[in-house]
């Protein structure tokens, strides 16, 4: 049974909760990702999205370039174990109605999981069972 170890990003992109959200953003399409870790010293604070990006913006009368993703970001950090079943991912997802989440290892984030990993891994299951 495959695990959420198996299936994560290991690279952690990130940024200072200083950072604007409009700089925030440029980062995650140039990276072609749908969220940044927020670091402050050395510890991850929080996480901002796209999701938290469309939220903000829609309807709202504010200049990205001066909201500071520290000022935005969803904090505590929502994690699980990189141990865990996709089973249990899947539930903490639905259960906190977020798109992703970081992957923990003896309390240290050393990954992220997205929605979208999981549908690409159910994708290639369903693939390989499709006779």
């Amino acid at each position: 049974m495959k695990k959420i170890g198996d299936i994560m990003s290991t690279t952690l992109f990130s940024t200072t909760p200083d950072t604007s959200a409009f700089d925030a953003v440029e980062e995650m399409y140039k990276n072609k990702i749908g969220a940044l870790l927020i670091k402050k010293n050395e510890d991850f604070v929080g996480i901002f999205t796209k999701t938290d990006w469309m939220q903000l913006f829609l309807g709202r009368d504010c200049d990205p370039h001066k909201v500071k993703v520290g000022d935005v970001m969803s904090s505590p950090i929502v994690t699980i174990d990189r141990n865990e079943s996709l089973s249990k991912a899947t539930e903490v997802i639905e259960e906190k109605k977020f798109r992703h989440i970081a992957v923990t290892e003896e309390n240290k984030i050393v990954g992220m999981l997205s929605v979208k990993d999981l549908q690409t891994y159910y994708l290639h299951l369903h693939e390989k069972t499709n006779f």
